[in-house]
């Protein structure tokens, strides 16, 4: 008769130790995780205690008694996350962010401009002025500080309410007062506020089979306009794309996705992660896509989720993408706000290409490096084909692409 089978009581006892072990080891590390957090937050204290302590004992100007207070904490928590490393995320006082007060009527609209807090000076960054719009006719242009509007100074008015004055009534005029790099004076610039369609496509055929479409910006119009452009070019016997992305330094995250979707077939876009989320939330296009052959520009101006755009062509091999590195914006970001009325501009999430690549601070690389004189790029509105050296490579890529000589 065959003996039934047990565990012995030495394997019962290895395998005691092993969890005794495993545990163990799990338990050090996290107490130890715990540990050295503890030991940086009580460095950051005392830290400051001893700020505190010298200033209190050598300070020979006086703090204001009813406002020094409040603007000491404000620079505590703006520095803290200026310490961050992260250009995007800033800290917003009670000033800056409260809005409670601001109503805007319907029939204001604004000078059509893409503006960011900068903490620099406080005012109104323009990360981009659009094509068509009264700002960019006037004169405004990427990289501008706006820290006058009307007169008023926009640290004194606030953020928020700052923003909402460049918005008014259809044809008023609004006075804004620029600080532009390279510049020692102040400039100033009368925008008259006017409705406009956002011209965020431009597009040719560049020759009888190859279409070019310019995408300046993902906004709600682009997908519509591209719709158009991709009409018409294919109408007049394209049988091949060329999208440049150059210099598209901002946008919608779900225009990119909608653009995206019309030009992929069925497959993963990007993905987002969150701090705060266990999983990826994945957005997927359906089967519906652009057959023709497709060759995308991108250059190191190329940033956020103009990135997004030429990474998942990139990965899913939808189309090549030529170039030079992106500039590496792969983080979003959202407002939080503390219980004292003032917030946080925080980057929160991160976008993930098809292949598993995390770009922030990288740069998306393209599948061919070309780069342009900066001579070119300082003029690249009105640069011909002809002299244009990334147009003329994508050309040449695509006829290979096509099958043509």
């Amino acid at each position: 008769m065959k003996s039934k089978k047990g565990v012995r009581i030495g394997t019962v006892f290895f395998l005691i130790v092993v969890t005794a072990f495993v545990t163990a080891i799990a338990t050090y590390f996290y107490v130890s995780s715990l540990v050295n957090d503890l030991e940086r937050n009580q460095t950051m204290y005392r830290k400051l205690d001893i700020i505190n302590q010298v200033i209190s004992r050598n300070y020979i100007l006086s703090i204001d008694a009813v406002d020094g207070y409040d603007n000491i904490i404000d620079g505590i928590a703006s520095g803290y996350i200026k310490g961050l490393g992260d250009s995007s995320s800033y800290y917003l006082n009670q000033k800056n962010y409260k809005s409670a007060s601001i109503t805007q009527d319907a029939s204001h609209i604004g000078i059509g401009i893409v503006y960011s807090y900068d903490m620099a000076t406080g005012g109104i960054a323009v990360d981009f002025a659009k094509y068509g719009s009264p700002a960019r006719l006037a004169g405004i242009q990427k990289g501008d500080v706006i820290i006058e509007i009307n007169g008023v100074n926009v640290t004194e008015d606030g953020y928020k309410k700052a923003v909402s004055r460049l918005s008014g009534e259809e044809g008023s005029v609004v006075a804004l007062t620029v600080v532009r790099a390279g510049e020692s004076d102040l400039l100033t610039f009368d925008v008259t506020r006017n409705y406009f369609a956002p011209e965020t496509v431009q597009y040719r055929l560049i020759e009888n089979n190859i279409g070019y479409i310019f995408i300046n910006e993902f906004d709600r119009t682009t997908l519509t306009s591209f719709n158009v452009a991709f009409e018409d070019l294919t109408n007049k016997g394209a049988k091949g794309l060329i999208i440049d992305v150059r210099f598209n330094a901002s946008g919608n995250f779900d225009s990119v996705i909608e653009v995206l979707d019309r030009i992929m077939p069925s497959g993963i876009m990007v993905s987002i992660r969150e701090k705060s989320s266990d999983g990826l939330q994945l957005y997927f296009s359906d089967d519906k896509n652009i057959s023709l052959p497709i060759v995308v520009i991108q250059n190191e101006y190329t940033s956020d989720v103009a990135e997004v755009f030429t990474a998942a062509l990139r990965d899913t091999e939808k189309a090549v993408v030529v170039g030079t590195l992106t500039k590496g914006i792969g983080v979003g970001q959202r407002d939080i706000p503390l219980s004292d009325g003032t917030a946080i501009h925080l980057s929160t999430y991160e976008y993930v290409t098809p292949g598993g690549e995390r770009f922030n601070g990288v740069g998306v690389a393209p599948n061919y490096v070309i780069t342009m004189e900066q001579s070119k790029a300082e003029r690249f509105e009105t640069l011909s084909t002809e002299e244009d050296d990334q147009l003329q490579f994508a050309l040449t890529m695509l006829k290979e692409l096509m099958g043509v000589q």
